[in-house]
């Protein structure tokens, strides 16, 4: 009997909770007296929703006195059963952190802004022709600098993309666009931009870059070393010592059938934690990129500077500690590997004198916008 009493209050409470309490916000005074989730009790409150879902009129003196309306309000301030405690409202100190991390948001936003409308404003002649844009969320506000100053200043621009947002900034702007590959051949070489303008990841003290966080990389990287000077623009937060210390992973383009072989080799190298990267939530499966290939993140060490090197830190991989330089060159040389995300090397003023003019990945100078108005500039 026991059992056969178990099984039917089993049935009585998925009735009961097929109609919801809040649904008809009413619940016997009896039942309120009974054991909680006795048979008794939820037979009472399933009679008595019953009743007034089906006789929406029932509102005689006699039913009322039956039942304690309960109002039908969706925070848990109004609701004495702890378990129909449905969408709370946020407390003062939620909203506070919310209001706090929205007011933070905008003014990032408006140091990125800043920054880009200085590192334009010292840096686009208009004298230039050829203007490298590169990806990410800063970059659209190098374009909003450069078409606030006007068609008489920018008509004779083209302007080169490192890939489809950027492409898309330049169309929707009115500007002269110009595929990288699509530039005229002067004596037998594609012409130089005069300056490209591109985001960071990651800058360190020596103004190498890790790049590739928008899967654009290799693009990227193409525009700079196709410019006579790159100009890296971001935020205060983009700034380090050196870098992996606080983007921790390098992006590399690599082969889809190469993935497999490449991933191992990154492990015995020092990041057991690289991997592919996902397109979630974009798209199910791997990041694609624009060349059709995949991106891995590859974690290391934070990586050293040449200067830092000494006859015991060689920085060539021991304990999976890597010099900047040394690394670049292993991953390259590993089979599969389209591009790494290191801008690293010398710059366009320094191929000058080296002899090795349109060579050059890394920025002549970094303008990072900080939060409180100022624009901090790293100069090579």
């Amino acid at each position: 009997m026991p059992r056969l009493l178990t099984r039917q209050s089993q049935t009585i409470e998925s009735l009961a909770k097929a109609f919801h309490p809040l649904s008809f916000a009413a619940t016997p005074a009896s039942a309120a007296t009974a054991p909680l989730g006795s048979s008794q009790s939820l037979r009472r409150t399933l009679a008595a929703s019953t009743f007034h879902t089906a006789h929406p009129r029932a509102t005689s003196s006699r039913t009322t006195n039956r039942l304690q309306l309960k109002p039908r309000l969706p925070y848990a301030d109004n609701c004495t059963d702890s378990r129909a405690r449905i969408n709370p409202r946020p407390r003062a100190t939620q909203l506070r952190a919310m209001s706090d991390a929205a007011t933070a948001a905008q003014l990032v936003e408006s140091a990125k802004k800043l920054a880009a409308t200085r590192a334009v404003d010292e840096h686009l002649l208009p004298s230039y022709k050829y203007v490298g844009i590169g990806s990410g969320s800063t970059v659209v506000y190098v374009v909003e600098a450069i078409v606030s100053k006007g068609p008489a200043f920018y008509s004779g621009m083209t302007f080169v993309p490192t890939g489809s947002q950027s492409r898309g900034l330049i169309r929707n702007a009115g500007l002269t666009l110009c595929n990288l590959d699509e530039r005229p051949v002067v004596n037998s070489s594609p012409v130089a931009l005069d300056v490209a303008f591109d985001g960071a990841d990651e800058v360190d003290k020596d103004l190498n870059l890790i790049k590739g966080g928008g899967a654009c990389l290799f693009q990227e990287k193409l525009v700079a070393i196709a410019a006579r000077k790159f100009i890296a623009v971001a935020d205060s937060r983009k700034q380090s010592d050196r870098l992996c210390t606080k983007w921790r992973a390098i992006p590399i383009e690599v082969l889809p059938l190469a993935a497999p072989s490449v991933l191992n080799r990154l492990h015995a190298m020092g990041s057991p934690g690289a991997a592919v990267r996902s397109g979630l939530p974009s798209k199910a499966g791997e990041c694609v990129t624009d060349n059709g290939m995949w991106i891995i993140d590859a974690p290391f060490q934070p990586l050293l500077l040449p200067s830092e090197l000494t006859p015991a830190v060689n920085g060539k991989g021991a304990n999976g500690v890597w010099e900047i330089n040394t690394l670049a060159a292993e991953l390259l040389a590993i089979p599969g590997i389209v591009e790494i995300g290191l801008f690293h090397g010398f710059n366009g003023e320094q191929a000058l004198g080296l002899g090795k003019e349109l060579q050059a990945q890394k920025p002549v100078a970094a303008y990072f916008g900080i939060p409180n108005g100022e624009v901090e500039v790293q100069r090579a």
